[in-house]
């Protein structure tokens, strides 16, 4: 009962504490009235220059991890104190730890990430852990800033990026996978060189954010596409032998809204991959990798998401070997053998690999890279690769080398 009233307690005393402001006293604005902004504001206090805000996701939109704001009223030079407090809404049922609030840990990273202008992020210093609660210090740059669990990466941002990428680019082209249950378009770009020699070329697919809150996930396909637009010989090779497909966010919707997509009702995207999809865009991908997969075109297919806080590397999960036939599990891992052998990135990455098998979820037949490998071609290779986001490295240009380095293997 107490959980429940701490928000009242914290707004009974913002109430008291903007009552006995100076007139001339700078007030501070807490804004999450933008794309991807979510934060439930507890308390401000503006003499002392400190604001308390937990997530604000619905958990029935998915785990409420994410925040993110924007702050005004700032002077320049200001020194600002932004305490961060774990959702208290419960889990739903029917759903791992429904009943219950998720733990505080994941909402609460070592260190927040900052932007000046809503578009360069950078590391807060690291946070101060007391009391079930994170308290990151800021010195203003200017009248205002953003403040995010992690770099954010929403629709709007990711759609500017491939438009930019497509317009310098001839091998770029930007396509519509499909439109969401709420409206929303689902955009991805396609990467090959119109010099190249077959139409009917090896596809590499890659998409992430099947979880929303999983923003480092969207950078990491971002570097995926950088690189390959790049000048590298094997970028070259690949943009001329290849065909190369980056969806940025899957889960469109919940990243549009500031909702955690993970274990939402009735099940999260990862989650979807059956016969009878909830979510158009696994039906829309679903498609496309058996028509690929019937032409034996699928070469490889690479799901990027965020771990958990305490990881400290990159590493892949791997279908169990239930899902994969005995013949395909050398070349699976002879594929992995590659990308570790040549990975040196700044976050580092594990050659040991995890199992999504029966002991991992309770749907653990229906994630994407199992229902992959389970309709895909025999010489395809489905995994899923985890990118830590819990470093001092873990931003947006670590995030963007993680995606080059995975290329970098690739192209071997």
């Amino acid at each position: 009962m107490i959980k429940f009233l701490m928000p009242i307690l914290f707004i009974t005393c913002t109430a008291i504490a903007n009552a006995e402001q100076p007139a001339d006293s700078a007030k501070l604005i807490v804004d999450t009235n933008f794309e991807g902004a979510s934060a439930r504001v507890l308390e401000i206090d503006h003499q002392k220059g400190h604001i308390r805000i937990m997530p604000d996701g619905n958990p029935e939109r998915g785990w409420p991890v994410w925040w993110y704001c924007r702050v005004a009223g700032l002077a320049p030079d200001q020194e600002i104190q932004i305490t961060v407090h774990p959702s208290i809404r419960p889990l739903p049922a029917g759903h791992p730890g429904g009943g219950k609030p998720l733990a505080g840990s994941w909402a609460m990273p070592a260190q927040a990430s900052w932007s000046a202008d809503g578009n360069r992020w950078q590391k807060t210093s690291p946070g101060k852990r007391e009391e079930g609660a994170i308290t990151y210090s800021l010195t203003s740059p200017g009248h205002q800033l953003w403040i995010a669990w992690g770099p954010p990466a929403t629709p709007s941002m990711t759609n500017n990026w491939m438009d930019e990428i497509a317009e310098k680019n001839s091998s770029v082209n930007k396509f519509k996978l499909t439109t969401t249950r709420e409206g929303r378009e689902v955009n991805g770009i396609r990467i090959m060189s119109p010099e190249g020699k077959s139409d009917k070329r090896p596809v590499l697919w890659f998409q992430a954010r099947q979880h929303a809150w999983e923003s480092g996930s969207s950078w990491v396909a971002r570097g995926i596409g950088d690189w390959l637009t790049g000048d590298s010989e094997d970028a070259r090779w690949i943009r001329n032998n290849m065909e190369t497909y980056i969806v940025p966010i899957m889960d469109v919707d919940r990243a549009a809204t500031g909702d955690g997509g993970k274990e939402a009702d009735p099940h999260d995207h990862n989650r979807d991959w059956s016969d009878k999809p909830h979510y158009p865009e696994v039906a829309a991908a679903q498609k496309r990798i058996l028509d690929w997969s019937h032409e034996n075109r699928l070469a490889v297919f690479i799901d990027l998401h965020n771990p958990a806080p305490g990881n400290k590397t990159a590493y892949f999960y791997i279908s169990p070997d239930e899902a994969i036939t005995p013949e395909r599990r050398p070349h699976r891992s002879l594929f992995l053998d590659t990308i570790h052998q040549n990975y040196s990135e700044p976050i580092p990455l594990s050659r040991n690999t995890q199992s999504t098998g029966p002991g991992y979820h309770p749907l653990w037949n229906r994630i994407s890279h199992t229902w992959v490998n389970q309709h895909c071609n025999e010489n395809a290779v489905a995994v899923c690769l985890e990118t830590a986001w819990n470093l001092p490295q873990s931003t947006t240009e670590g995030y963007q080398s993680t995606g080059a380095g995975l290329m970098k293997g690739i192209a071997r």
